[in-house]
């Protein structure tokens, strides 16, 4: 007897009888639109709480994942929202820098933010409003944002494959910045004896090794990986044009030597069920087994995009009707994102008992012998917080009666 999470797209409150849904509404309301209550301030637990977080990893690498997610809006409350495709299709642009833990792929906490729409852009960094550029110059500066934090650990940036930018990579090499892409298997780069070749034909040469075998979507697959030396040399070709409505000229740059990493999964008949190749700067001591384990882990930020999207938060819900009153309630939500992931990665007794409780109280079922997940915990976490609210101001007794009455007297013995 769960309700939709699309029934209720405002914030929740404790289930209090001391005040009314009204008044939290406009309490809500009216903190989300007080000038005093900047983006800053409301990001300064959360990166706080990832400098305590990540200084426990035994790992002396952390991994910093980017990616994009659109946020889409079928109400018409929202006059900045941009046209993402088509011209029923508009909404904002988020773009999201998640801190994840390089030992056990637990994410950590969302470290920036950029939400772009049709006047320009808010990020977490900068309280004032402003343009909006490509989405990897925009990265480039969350990147510069995220190195600036001075974490604990060697920072490693996973891209997906709208990372393979050879303008970009040098910009993050030339910074010093270490990187994990996947790249594009059409472009071409230098390895020895070929001064220009396909990087999908470079992978059709490398050796692999099986690593480990294990079930896929049912399917009993081995994981195999291997890796090569390559050059990138190719000039930068930007997708932009001038004042006069012209392509820019590409723009030559330094060779960046690289790792080219390739992992398979290969099924029972030994064919390529799947196939990664990626590129980094990373040093080699990480291994290519473990730079593929790290790629894998990319999947962690669209999780924490399910979690705000559909399995706990429901943003595309929210009705607050400007991109810094939306930004806010974010950082808000992250912030609910960052105690469920805590609670995902406690390994002792008490944690994992806490985790198991929340799993159950939430009613989502769990494949056996995984890791209880963020969406049952944080569901969960919401009914334990309720459950003691309303023990505080009501009796064990008082809540008996209201069950029987609810229940028309068949409570039995509970």
């Amino acid at each position: 007897m769960t309700p939709s999470a699309q029934l209720a797209p405002a914030i929740k409150q404790l289930a209090s009888r001391q005040k009314t849904s009204f008044a939290t509404t406009q309490a809500v309301w009216r903190f989300l639109n007080n000038d005093k209550v900047s983006f800053e301030l409301l990001n300064a637990p959360i990166l706080s709480t990832a400098q305590v977080e990540i200084a426990a990893s035994q790992h002396r690498y952390a991994l910093v994942v980017h990616d994009w997610s659109t946020l889409q809006f079928h109400h018409s409350n929202k006059p900045l929202c941009k046209q993402i495709s088509h011209k029923d299709d508009r909404g904002y642009g988020l773009q999201t820098s998640l801190l994840v833990d390089a030992q056990n792929g637990i994410p950590i906490a969302p470290l920036a933010h950029s939400l772009s729409h049709a006047a320009g852009r808010y990020t977490t960094s900068d309280p004032d409003l402003i343009s909006d550029g490509t989405h990897l110059d925009n990265l480039m500066q969350s990147i510069v944002q995220v190195e600036s934090l001075s974490l604990p650990k060697k920072l490693v940036h996973v891209i997906d494959r709208e990372g393979d930018s050879v303008a970009h990579m040098r910009q993050m090499s030339q910074a010093g910045y270490q990187w994990l892409v996947r790249c594009k298997e059409g472009n071409r780069v230098s390895i020895e004896g070929h001064a220009s070749i396909r990087i999908g034909d470079v992978a059709d040469q490398v050796t692999c090794c099986a690593i480990k075998a294990f079930q896929h979507q049912g399917i009993a697959v081995t994981l195999r990986v291997g890796e090569t030396s390559i050059v990138v040399s190719r000039p930068a070709k930007p997708k932009q044009t001038n004042a006069q409505g012209q392509r820019v000229a590409v723009i030559a740059g330094e060779p960046i030597a690289a790792r080219l990493i390739v992992a398979e999964l290969v099924n029972a008949d030994g064919v390529a069920l799947t196939r990664w190749t990626l590129l980094s700067n990373v040093a080699r001591e990480i291994d290519a087994q473990e730079l593929a384990q790290w790629y894998y882990w990319r999947w962690s930020i669209e999780s924490f995009f399910k979690l705000i999207k559909q399995a706990g938060h429901d943003v595309e819900s929210w009705l607050q009707t400007t991109p810094q009153a939306l930004l806010k309630r974010l950082l808000i939500a992250s912030m609910a994102c960052v105690l469920t992931w805590r609670i995902q990665r406690m390994s002792d007794a008490e944690g994992q008992q806490l985790r198991q409780t929340l799993s159950r109280l939430s009613g989502r079922v769990q494949k056996r012998g995984r890791r209880e997940s963020a969406p049952s915990i944080l569901a969960g976490l919401s009914i334990v917080l309720n459950t003691l609210q309303l023990l505080s101001e009501y009796s064990v007794d008082e809540l008996r009666r209201m069950a029987q009455l609810a229940l028309n007297g068949e409570l039995g013995d509970v």
